[in-house]
């Protein structure tokens, strides 16, 4: 994890190091969508090295914020950065959209870390709403 002072010169390392990841990652599967993936890179890292609580080791941790991802296409990203958070080894990111391997072309909740299936673009935000007033009830 990063310091809550974010090393502007560390965080900039980081997101070169994603990208390469991520273009790796596509490359072996020999599919998948870079664009999207390429250009969320910065805000999966402040995310998950600078804002949020969560505990890698304990993925349901029941403080935790949640990150829900809408746009599946963006499922790389999402994998690379879960990855080098410590949810799942990196190795793994060379099973990306293999035969039965958790890490699909969209985001699954079969992967630590990710909490909602996605799909059709945009219904994230109805289940984040819901979440979210859950939350607020309980």
């Amino acid at each position: 994890m990063l310091s809550k002072t974010p090393d502007i010169a560390a965080l900039q390392a980081k997101a070169l190091q994603f990208r390469r990841e991520i273009l790796e990652t596509i490359s072996l599967a020999g599919s998948g969508h870079p664009g999207g993936s390429l250009s969320a890179v910065e805000i999966f890292l402040s995310l998950y090295f600078y804002k949020i609580k969560h505990k890698p080791d304990d993925p349901k941790w029941e403080d935790r914020d949640r990150v829900i991802v809408s746009k599946g296409h963006v499922s790389p990203v999402v994998y690379v950065t879960l990855a080098n958070a410590g949810y799942f080894p990196k190795e793994e990111l060379k099973t990306f959209r293999k035969f039965k391997s958790r890490l699909q072309g969209h985001v699954v909740t079969k992967v630590p870390g990710v909490e909602f299936n996605t799909g059709s673009l945009g219904h994230g935000l109805s289940f984040a709403n819901g979440v979210a007033l859950g939350a607020k009830m309980k």
